[in-house]
């Protein structure tokens, strides 16, 4: 099964019909959607329903604002039928322990969270924006505090990958996908050498020896005209690095599947 872990969507029926056609031509069967910031419950609402209407394709996170959100709201979405979440903007640092409550809440309703990481676009410049409260190293925090929670980093961290690759081997219930600009400007080799620790000859592993490729997991975020452009530099990228099959269907889809608990984590170890 193929999954793109990450898709903007307020859950209108003409765009999901043209996002479930993109799907259709790179091969995906699923596909996680949640809204795009501003009136929350209205588009998570959208996306709840698009869910309904396509059951078999749609999986539906809500929009989760740590800043104004409660515990309470957490178990409510999850009474909903939302399957995760996505964290963006917050006022804090992710790993502020204010938050550890809707963490809590969260791990307890065995809800993933899908962080956006590292620098944030421009069309939302008038919002109190601060992309340094979005590292990657804070998931590091949050993951050893909840390790029960499965955590998702967006775009490997962009510009921090270092923190992101690290802090990947050191959890096991941390992933992260490469949507954004990093497939574009960003050498395979230099992907490869942020995810050593598969190769042989030294006592280095991953926490619980996870291999790194256990890691990544395929999300576009784009319009619905771009996802084949970024399906395809993800399968350049497992073409260069001569990835096996078995990694890169965990790539397209069964490190997501882990992830969202719709498999069993059997991932083999090295």
């Amino acid at each position: 099964m193929q999954i793109d872990a990450h898709v903007h969507s307020d859950g209108n029926e003409k765009h999901i019909k043209g996002l479930l056609k993109a799907c259709d031509k790179v091969g995906t069967d699923k596909v996680v959607i949640f809204s795009c910031p501003g009136n929350y419950g209205a588009k998570n609402e959208g996306v709840m329903k698009a869910h309904k209407r396509h059951p078999d394709r749609i999986i539906p996170f809500a929009r989760l604002v740590p800043d104004m959100h409660t515990p309470a709201d957490v178990r409510r979405f999850h009474e909903q039928g939302f399957v995760g979440f996505k964290c963006i903007r917050t006022n804090r640092n992710y790993d502020d322990p204010a938050y550890f409550p809707l963490y809590a809440a969260a791990e307890a309703c065995k809800m993933p969270i899908l962080f956006h990481l590292g620098i944030v676009g421009r069309s939302d410049s008038g919002h109190d924006v601060n992309s340094n409260r979005m590292r990657p190293i804070y998931l590091d925090t949050i993951c050893r505090a909840f390790p029960k929670l499965h955590v998702h980093g967006a775009h490997l961290g962009n510009p921090w990958y270092e923190e992101a690759s690290m802090s990947a081997r050191w959890n096991a219930n941390l992933w992260f996908d490469l949507s954004g600009s990093t497939l574009k400007k960003k050498t395979p080799e230099f992907l490869d050498g942020l995810l050593w620790w598969h190769r042989g000859h030294h006592p280095y592993k991953g926490h619980q020896r996870k291999h790194p490729y256990s890691k990544i997991v395929f999300g576009t975020d784009v319009s619905n005209d771009w996802i084949e452009d970024v399906y395809n530099d993800y399968v350049k990228l497992c073409d260069a690095l001569a990835i096996p099959k078995k990694w890169r269907n965990a790539i397209f889809g069964g490190n997501a599947m882990r992830m969202l608990r719709l498999k069993k984590d059997t991932t083999e170890t090295l």
